[in-house]
């Protein structure tokens, strides 16, 4: 992740983003041909982990740096939110079809080699379509520290990786704790839990879209603030509240709470980023988002152990809360201009 956003202003966003979304095709093309375990071993860790495309999970993986940036290079201020919130509806369309076209795949006997093969033409068709987008040029002109450190915007990326590393500690702490917290906690059937997740990815693929209408209501920070407060505050109240129907409509309003904020907070950070530095100020705020994220859902682990499940979402919602609060006290400056 954090590579990808200095190579991105090293030799070109776009150039860049097709060097990583490569890193993907070769992986499923590795996939598609070999038995290998250690070469399969090898090249999940290397191209899949590296290359995806999806970019998904705290932080966004290496590729969102370079598309957010990029969008950003080739889109006015003021229609940003909204190119962002259709962009984040249509990645969860993606995934909310990619997983249903999997299980009718493996469900009709076809294997995991179909799906490979499946994957790799769809990330060829990918890599080729961002060759059509104008190539957009190098932000770092030598290799020194002081140009290649994004120095014009350290204060707001600090701001935001601040807020944001608290965050997902938090949210580390619960986010894996779900699906056993439905299963061993309140007893239902995974199928009963593949339908909440199916129905949190339906409404908040409507709900994105409405990103823009919500800023010009409530103001792009005041709305960041006050919906993220709200959807992490319901993990406290689902912990209250062990009944499964109550927290199955907790669960896919949290969600669609949360992914309304994600185009809103992307816009505000590339204004917030100076335009030179965007990729790679967006990777080092994604990795202080990766790696609390990581330490959150060890703790969450350690908790499971002692089959704390309501302490360990009590836990990460409360600090979860300080990211909103922290981008409010931050910049609420930025709702009047």
């Amino acid at each position: 992740m954090l590579i990808s956003g200095f190579l991105g202003d090293l030799i070109g966003r776009r150039d860049a983003l097709i060097i990583m979304s490569s890193l993907f095709m070769i992986s499923m093309a590795i996939f598609s041909v070999t038995n290998n375990k250690a070469l399969l071993f090898i090249t999940s860790v290397l191209g899949t982990t590296t290359g995806s495309a999806g970019g998904g999970g705290a932080g966004g993986g290496p590729v969102a740096p370079l598309q957010t940036s990029l969008l950003a290079d080739n889109t006015e201020s003021m229609e940003r939110t909204r190119v962002f919130s259709l962009t984040t509806s249509i990645a969860l369309f993606s995934s909310l079809m990619g997983s249903l076209i999997s299980y009718t795949i493996l469900s009709v006997g076809l294997g995991d080699l179909t799906l490979f093969r499946l994957s790799l033409a769809l990330s060829v068709i990918s890599t080729a379509l961002l060759a059509l987008v104008r190539r957009d040029k190098p932000r770092i002109k030598y290799l020194g520290i002081n140009e290649v450190l994004p120095r014009r915007s350290s204060r707001p990326i600090t701001r935001i990786a601040i807020a944001g590393s608290l965050g997902s500690l938090g949210l580390g702490m619960v986010t894996p704790l779900l699906p056993l917290w439905f299963r061993l906690f309140l007893h239902v059937s995974e199928v009963e839990i593949n339908e909440v997740y199916t129905a949190s990815y339906v409404v908040s693929i409507v709900l994105t879209l409405l990103a823009r209408r919500v800023e010009g209501l409530m103001g792009r920070v005041r709305a960041i603030s006050l919906l993220r407060s709200l959807s992490v505050s319901l993990f406290i109240v689902m912990a209250f509240i062990p009944i499964f129907i109550i927290d199955a409509v907790l669960y896919v309003i949290r969600v669609a709470l949360y992914m309304i904020t994600i185009p809103l907070r992307q816009s505000l950070s590339m204004e917030l980023i100076d335009e030179s530095e965007r990729a790679r100020g967006l990777s080092i705020t994604g990795l202080a988002r990766r790696v609390p994220y990581g330490l959150g859902s060890t703790i969450a682990g350690l908790l499971m152990d002692y089959a704390e499940f309501s302490l360990s979402m009590v836990l990460g919602g409360t600090i979860a809360l300080l990211d909103p609060i922290l981008y409010y006290v931050f910049f609420r400056r930025y709702d009047g201009e």
